[in-house]
């Protein structure tokens, strides 16, 4: 079996201690986001030796269309600037992520990374890396 580690993203750059996937910690970290009214959690890093996996919650932008198709920049009242420096930074996509509904945090995301909707989400694919 492969070793797995898990560290929690909150906010945009601070983590939590890192911790077995089979922990049971980590099921309750999952839990009491689950419980909370307000986003604490944006995402997950999962490590084991061959690889690291990024995970964050929120909305996915695609940024090669980003000025075609400019429904982001309507909906979520994005800076252009912003993504466009996120762009030039070599992603080709972004997320902005579920956190605070007044104060947008926008990141990043790499080719091999993957966005998920919501906590729901989350938790899913937790439980298919713990079960790998």
């Amino acid at each position: 079996m492969n070793h797995k580690r898990i560290s929690y993203v909150i906010g945009k750059s601070s983590y939590t201690k890192k911790i077995d996937i089979e922990d049971r910690e980590n099921i309750e970290i999952m839990n009491k986001q689950l419980s909370l009214s307000i986003p604490l959690i944006t995402g997950a890093k999962i490590e084991n030796k061959k690889e690291t996996k990024k995970i964050f919650v929120g909305k996915e932008i695609d940024l090669q269309s980003i000025t075609t198709k400019n429904y982001w920049l309507e909906k979520y009242e994005l800076s252009l600037d912003e993504l466009m420096e996120i762009a030039l930074h070599g992603f080709k996509r972004a997320c902005l992520l579920n956190y605070k509904k007044y104060d947008q945090i926008i990141v990043g995301v790499g080719e091999k990374d993957i966005v998920v909707p919501d906590y729901f989400a989350l938790k899913k694919i937790i439980s298919v890396e713990k079960n790998k």
